[in-house]
């Protein structure tokens, strides 16, 4: 289940909510390499989501986002996935996490 995130004040333009999902997420390093890596989602909105990730692109690079969704009743084989493309806007790494705030909008894309 999803909620809003709430307390103190709030700069963001769009409602999150708390989602603790699988991501990957793709982006080109310095010397153009194709980088991949996975990470989990901490909270999402309809403008973009923070993921918990070993590694973060560096801030202003093109990131893409695969976000598993988990399913909507325990029993179901359909797998729903958001996927958007944008910016890195943020990066954090502290003693207990680290991650990074992408800007992107998101397409929900179903099963076959």
């Amino acid at each position: 289940m999803t909620e809003p995130v709430g307390g103190g004040v709030q700069r963001r333009r769009g409602v999150r909510f708390v989602l603790s999902a699988k991501v990957i997420y793709r982006w080109k390093d310095a010397s153009g390499r194709d980088r991949e890596s996975i990470g989990r989602t901490r909270d999402i909105s309809l403008l973009g989501a923070f993921i918990f990730a070993p590694s973060s692109p560096p801030i202003l690079t093109p990131v893409s986002l695969e976000i598993e969704l988990p399913p909507l009743q325990p029993s179901a084989s359909q797998r729903l996935t958001l996927e958007g493309k944008g910016r890195v806007i943020r990066s954090t790494s502290t003693d207990q996490d680290s991650g990074f705030a992408a800007a992107c909008r998101f397409d929900l894309n179903g099963p076959g």
